[in-house]
């Protein structure tokens, strides 16, 4: 019998993984439209803020684009190292230098991300300094702290490997 817990949460990464890639597609569909369509949205932008900074804020929308498509690029690297953990896990067998190496890439995928939050912080103040309109952003310092635990799991999981194959050889 298969552990629920692994199923849901295999099903989970596995439709998030899914729904990260239709966001790639959007933010492609997104850049592309910006330039297709860009006289209708230079009209739009000039009647909202009456033609004040429209290149800026064009060129800001599509850097935003650009970098929530690398940041779909980083959570797919975050995503497919933790299928493969979790079939480690399912197979009975985690404990192996390969999800040491998962959980590295998990990691620099993670900073990765956080480093596309700080530019995210970036292009609102940016926006915030021609003033157009844009969500609020939050430093997340928790995700700071979740690249150094990854960055830590790895290593126990890279010594706790070693010590395994140690042992086995012993026997």
């Amino acid at each position: 019998m298969q552990d629920r817990v692994l199923v849901v949460a295999s099903g989970l990464v596995r439709f998030a993984n899914w729904l990260n890639w239709a966001v790639a597609v959007g933010f492609v569909v997104a850049i592309v439209a910006s330039f297709v369509f860009g006289d209708a949205l230079t009209a739009r932008l000039v009647t909202k803020y009456h033609g004040h900074y429209i290149g800026e804020t064009i060129g800001l929308l599509r850097l935003t684009g650009v970098l929530g498509l690398v940041a779909c690029v980083a959570v797919y690297h975050l995503f497919n190292p933790l299928l493969a953990i979790l079939a480690t896990v399912r197979a009975g067998d985690p404990f192996v230098v390969a999800n040491a190496d998962r959980l590295q890439r998990i990691g620099w995928a993670l900073f990765a991300i956080q480093l596309f939050d700080l530019a995210l912080g970036g292009i609102v103040l940016a926006l915030d300094r021609i003033g157009v309109d844009h969500a609020t952003w939050v430093p997340g310092f928790t995700g700071w702290i979740g690249v150094v635990m990854l960055f830590v799991l790895a290593r126990v999981f890279r010594v706790g490997a070693g010590m395994r194959d140690d042992l086995a050889m012993t026997v």
